[in-house]
């Protein structure tokens, strides 16, 4: 597969990215490089494979709830920039 500078030149315009002379020819170079190395894989036999979206076929794999102990409430503020005895004191975020 061949790649030339027009077609750089329109995904740097979608990409709203303005390249240099220098910058597109070295670009269309290293895409050249990569579709080249990329051409062998057209030679695989893909007919008995099965299409797929998601290779992963696994459904609802979720581990078990299980209760277990919490950090101590000292332990968890000891770091706390501002917090009192019980919680943590954050900056208000919600405007009225």
């Amino acid at each position: 597969m061949e790649t030339n500078t027009m077609e750089l030149k329109y995904a740097s315009l979608d990409a709203r990215i303005v390249l240099t002379e220098q910058e597109e020819k070295e670009l269309t170079e290293q895409v050249q490089k990569f579709l080249d190395m990329a051409a062998p894989m057209k030679k695989i036999n893909l007919a008995n494979i099965k299409p797929t979206y998601y290779g992963f076929t696994r459904q609802n794999n979720l581990r078990k709830d299980e209760v277990k102990p919490s950090l101590p409430l000292e332990t968890s503020l000891a770091n706390a920039p501002d917090a009192d005895d019980s919680c943590f004191h954050v900056p208000k975020i919600v405007e009225d």
